[in-house]
């Protein structure tokens, strides 16, 4: 309510540099009112990648899922070199995937199409695979602990467009919260499905309160998850809404961007934001072995939670240990082949950046 107000006025008003230094003012205040930045030391990300995970499902010429397969069927290669299979996970392992979802005011049209996906995601899933819920905006809360009963889950859904207050995005504590404690007894396959528009809180409060806009590097917050990531390479699924690649600017959720404009006024700015948002997000994903993606229209995110529950699914997880020990700044493309060649292989991910 405070930012569509603080919109209107701005947006009838005419805008001299005093009142947008009002404005920018006013803003930080606000940001700073649903969010402090902790004092954390700075977290320089350095990728070593001596273990690789890739999923891989397999379909015959038919089109078929091909299940049975074992290790010996696999190869791995690593930019044309061939690499030894040191993990091997079958179709028929279960999976443990945690539901993450932004429940800020930005995401706040999307709650009932969250809802419905998640419906059907779990309507996806097999008997054997477990499943757990979290929400966040400027506090994470636990809405469903693991489990594999499937009605329990189900009543969990009430909660997910229901919440007692609706505050900032602290994405990034959110998710090294998952990673580190929700984690921490599960053993075997596991992944992380997040719907989120991608926009901590704390990367809008800089901008807003210093006129600058961080680079990934010296972003705090964003690289002590990174290296959280990269520590228990657990693969990440983002559906990224609202993002540069989907933007809503008519939505709730665009009004971050707009206020933007209004004080970044004929400025390659605002657009930056959203590009470093969504950046932010392919980082992440690239260094756990997961994807990014993002959904052209609102109701497409319902097919597309069908459609990852799917392929975790029917999918094989092969590891390995790379070779190449040598650590350049360098994109190492991933191969993984069937030793019949008449299969059709789909990776979720061809390859990683070494640094």
């Amino acid at each position: 309510m405070f930012l569509t107000l603080l919109l209107l006025w701005s947006s009838s008003a005419r805008i001299t540099p005093m009142s947008r230094t009002v404005l920018r003012l006013v803003l930080a205040a606000f940001v700073s009112w649903t969010w402090v930045l902790a004092q954390e030391p700075v977290y320089i990300l350095k990728v070593d990648v001596p273990y690789v995970s890739v999923d891989v499902s397999v379909q015959d010429t038919a089109g078929r899922t091909v299940t049975d397969l074992s290790k010996d069927d696999f190869e791995v290669y690593e930019d044309g070199i061939r690499q030894e299979i040191r993990y091997f996970s079958p179709v028929a392992t279960p999976y443990n995937v945690f539901l993450l979802f932004d429940r800020s005011g930005s995401t706040q049209h999307k709650w009932a199409f969250m809802q419905r996906a998640v419906a059907s995601f779990i309507a996806s899933l097999r008997p054997q695979d477990r499943l757990a819920i979290g929400t966040f905006d400027y506090q994470f809360q636990m809405q469903l602990e693991w489990t594999s009963d499937r009605a329990k889950a189900f009543l969990a859904l009430p909660e997910l467009i229901h919440p007692k207050a609706i505050g900032g995005t602290n994405l990034y504590d959110a998710l090294d919260r998952v990673l580190r404690r929700e984690f921490r007894k599960v053993t075997g396959r596991r992944t992380i499905v997040v719907l989120t528009d991608g926009r901590d809180t704390s990367l809008y409060r800089e901008l807003v309160t210093k006129n600058r806009l961080l680079e990934p590097l010296e972003d705090r917050g964003f690289q002590k998850v990174l290296k959280t990531v990269q520590e228990h390479r657990i693969p990440l699924y983002f559906v990224g809404i609202n993002t540069d690649r989907n933007l809503e600017p008519n939505r709730i959720g665009g009004d971050e961007f707009r206020n933007l404009q209004l004080i970044f006024r004929n400025s390659p700015v605002p657009q930056r934001y959203l590009n470093e948002v969504r950046i932010r997000m392919e980082q992440l994903v690239e260094a756990s072995g997961g994807r990014v993606l993002f959904p052209a229209r609102i109701d497409e995110i319902i097919p597309l939670y069908e459609q990852i529950g799917r392929e975790l699914g029917v999918s094989y997880s092969l590891g390995y240990i790379s070779s190449n020990s040598t650590a350049t700044d360098s994109f190492r493309q991933i191969e993984v082949r069937a030793h019949n060649d008449k299969l059709r292989l789909t990776q979720s991910r061809t390859g990683y950046k070494a640094q």
